[in-house]
């Protein structure tokens, strides 16, 4: 794996002169499978031999890079506004956010894996066999099994051009990003905009602040409508909560608001129990606070999309290999491994080493 690159130094890998090639080699392997599995694969593809740890530093530490590079806006993107063209000339664009839970390794597992270590440490040592480095400083394990990344997208009409970027911030950290691949895709320029979610508070105030050229922001119809159903099924029987559900979707496609609020009503006066009442109560509350982003007639008269497919089908395309069997991470290298995937999933993968290979020559 000789050479030299000066990027090796920001990764932190610079002691062990790792070529760009190499990287973008075990870049590769790393975001397909377990880092075993990986090393593994990238010996028998490209000859090259490293530890499974090593495996693991390399694309981690690539993911780092990555995200400084395209959060910071120091790296284009692969396609923009003016590509986004209608069969009648215009464009559009397409905006989502979303959260989505990745397994962690909590503190207890932390502790548990240091003890471990330091048991086969002393057993070496009893041996004679020695340990050459000391273990390193402990590092914080999570606070929970789960924790929710940010998931963001920009998107065109027929989803050809896609650009998706993500984060373990918070959820104050979205705005700021949300702005900036907003800026680097020219969400702005485009003629009409319309951004796609799925009514959580959080992520409505964050669009609101990043996104003021938004001329639509729209509730997932779908989302919508896991809660008529979940508030119908509470109350009929599976052919009566159907037909209740399907009536008040179609009120809602042509954006009667107030109809729809009045069937809701109707229904809780008839209704006596109070599981019956509570479902009611709240389907009415998720409606009153979203009604809004209810212009679904103006959207589909225009052809619009009133589903966000596309972000969806971006959480699950980067999380995956987060989620195979058996895997925990730290917080910080999941967000890693998922802004490569994000990176690839936005087409700028070739640029992107393209143009790490001539910051090192």
């Amino acid at each position: 794996m000789g050479g030299v690159c000066p990027a090796d130094e920001a990764l932190g890998i610079s002691q062990s002169s790792v070529s760009v090639g190499a990287r973008e080699l075990c870049t590769l392997m790393g975001i397909a499978t377990d880092f075993d599995q990986s090393r593994r694969d990238l010996k028998r593809v490209g000859g090259l031999s490293l530890s499974k740890e090593r495996m693991r530093q390399v694309t981690e530490g690539e993911g780092r890079n990555v995200a400084a590079v395209r959060d910071g806006g120091r790296f284009p993107a692969a396609w923009s506004a003016p590509q986004a063209k209608l069969p009648d000339g215009q464009t559009r664009l397409y905006a989502g956010v979303d959260g989505v839970m990745t397994p962690t390794v909590t503190q207890a597992e932390k502790d548990k894996r240091r003890k471990n270590h330091a048991i086969r440490r002393q057993q070496r040592s009893a041996a004679g066999v020695g340990n050459l480095k000391p273990l390193p400083p402990p590092k914080a394990g999570a606070d929970e099994k789960y924790k929710e990344k940010k998931v963001g997208v920009f998107y065109n009409q027929d989803k050809t051009l896609r650009h998706v970027f993500v984060t373990a911030g918070t959820c104050e950290a979205v705005g700021p990003l949300l702005k900036s691949h907003a800026a680097q895709v020219g969400f702005e320029k485009a003629d009409q905009t319309v951004c796609l979610i799925d009514g959580a508070v959080w992520i409505y105030r964050q669009v609101c602040l990043a996104l003021a050229c938004v001329q639509s922001i729209l509730l997932d119809f779908y989302h919508l409508a896991e809660h008529v159903h979940a508030a119908s099924r509470c109350c009929f029987g599976e052919v009566e909560a159907r037909a209740w559900a399907s009536k008040l979707l179609s009120l809602a496609k042509a954006s009667d608001v107030q109809s729809l609020l009045r069937e809701i009503d109707a229904l809780d006066k008839r209704a006596r129990s109070p599981v019956k009442k509570k479902g009611l109560a709240a389907l009415r509350f998720y409606i009153s606070e979203r009604r809004h982003m209810l212009r679904y007639a103006q959207a589909l008269e225009a052809r619009q999309d009133i589903g966000s497919g596309p972000t969806e089908a971006a959480c699950k395309t980067v999380t995956l290999r987060l989620k195979r069997p058996g895997m925990k991470w730290d917080d910080d290298n999941a967000a890693a491994v998922m802004n490569i995937l994000a990176m690839r999933e936005s087409g700028q993968w070739d640029d992107y080493w393209q143009a790490e290979r001539q910051k090192a020559a």
